[in-house]
């Protein structure tokens, strides 16, 4: 097989631009400048002419829309199957907004959206020539310490970390993907400067340690973050959890072999519909409105507030909607499970136990933004099960549909 990767500055030229992430008023106003920049990652594989192209965003999430386009004009221009194509995010809360066809009155930008589809040909012409041949290699450890449940206190998430390199005739890692499973959020949303956040600043680290930036592909984080280990909100603390974490990732001792070649690609999807009880919705906002009033607690108010944007969004609604896909593909010891949704850990867990390849990677955020989508045992306790309102079945369905095609 053949590999190569490419980096690309994903921070606005221009101004003003917007940022996204939480529901804050200060995302409504021009950032108001640049922390570091936010990067995207692309790398091609080529295993006997069948390529697979990953395109990894310092982004909050993909929307459809730009993942048809950036599929559409690799297709035309380079006869590149649509389905292996893989856009992610790393779930970057303090990341632009100004791509997205679906931002608000004035925010979106139709240059930068061209950039962003540009630097997708970009990527995918700069890897394709300069493709090696390479052999891949994995290692794997738990990291605890720096980011666990954000349900259960003390408990720990998917704290695994896989590190795949792809290495060419020198040994040199030409191409890399580093797949754990925690939301990258540690700043406050009172922020309004640019940052790649967790997962960005782990990767420039991890340059600057081991030599190459790995793609930072997010697997099942959706009850996961630093929120119960972080030791405040600030830059200083971003600091210290990317050099810990940096750290950590540069000991995984990446020594297993991996035989690689394409095999196949299965695809499921998941429909869901169910009515809205506005009465009940209006309850859950004037308490939460009422508890707003007093509450003191940082995490306590950014949680409100997150719940706070869904419910309002379901008042307008008479039926709520979730359309959910997943693919898996085999790569021989290799298996990518694809999913646009913020799944449980639990999730993650049984999907890498249950796949029969040596190496499970979940790449979650992908091709699409989906929902929460967390286990019976957590409705009624997060705030996410309460305004989703998505019936607990219907998420364990999926989940099957999942392990049906692995």
């Amino acid at each position: 097989m053949k590999a190569h990767s490419e980096q690309y500055c994903l921070t606005p030229t221009y101004k003003p631009f917007y940022m996204i992430g939480y529901n804050s008023p200060l995302r409504d106003l021009p950032a108001q400048g640049v922390h570091d920049d936010i990067y995207v990652t692309t790398t091609l594989l080529d295993f006997n002419d069948q390529k697979l192209f990953l395109f990894s965003t310092d982004w909050l999430h993909v929307e459809d829309e730009i993942v048809s386009e950036i599929r559409e004009r690799l297709q035309a221009q380079f006869n590149q199957d649509p389905k292996l194509v893989l856009i992610s995010a790393t779930h970057n809360h303090q990341s632009v907004r100004d791509h997205m066809q679906s931002a608000k009155s004035g925010q979106f930008n139709q240059e930068y959206h061209d950039h962003v589809l540009d630097l997708a040909v970009r990527g995918y012409q700069e890897c394709s020539a300069q493709l090696e041949e390479v052999e891949c290699w994995m290692g794997r450890k738990i990291i605890p310490g720096y980011y666990g449940s954000r349900i259960v206190y003390g408990e720990l998430a998917d704290n695994e970390v896989i590190l795949v390199e792809f290495r060419n005739a020198q040994n040199q890692v030409v191409a890399a993907i580093c797949n754990w499973a925690v939301h990258s959020t540690v700043i406050t949303p009172d922020n309004a400067l640019l940052t790649a956040e967790f997962a960005g600043n782990v990767r420039r680290l991890l340059k600057e340690r081991k030599g190459y930036a790995p793609a930072m592909i997010v697997g099942a984080a959706g009850d996961c973050s630093t929120r119960a280990t972080r030791q405040g909100n600030d830059f200083n603390e971003l600091q210290r959890v990317a050099q810990g974490m940096a750290e950590e990732i540069s000991k995984i001792e990446v020594n297993e072999k991996l035989e690689l070649e394409f095999e196949r690609i299965a695809s499921t999807e998941h429909h869901v519909r169910y009515p809205i009880d506005h009465k009940e919705v209006q309850r859950i906002i004037d308490a939460n409105e009422e508890e707003l009033k007093t509450c003191q607690d940082f995490d306590r108010r950014k949680i409100l507030n997150s719940m706070m944007s869904g419910l309002r969004r379901k008042l307008t609604m008479d039926e709520a909607r979730a359309d959910w896909f997943a693919d898996t593909l085999r790569l021989k010891d290799i298996e990518i499970v694809v999913s646009p949704c913020e799944l449980a850990s639990k999730f993650g867990k049984e999907i890498k136990r249950l796949s029969p390849a040596k190496c499970c990677l979940i790449f979650g955020y992908t091709n699409g933004r989906g929902s929460y989508l967390f286990p019976k045992e957590y409705y009624g306790l997060t705030f996410e099960t309460i305004s989703s309102g998505i019936p607990a079945e219907e998420v364990e369905n999926y989940i099957n549909k999942i392990i049906a095609i692995l």
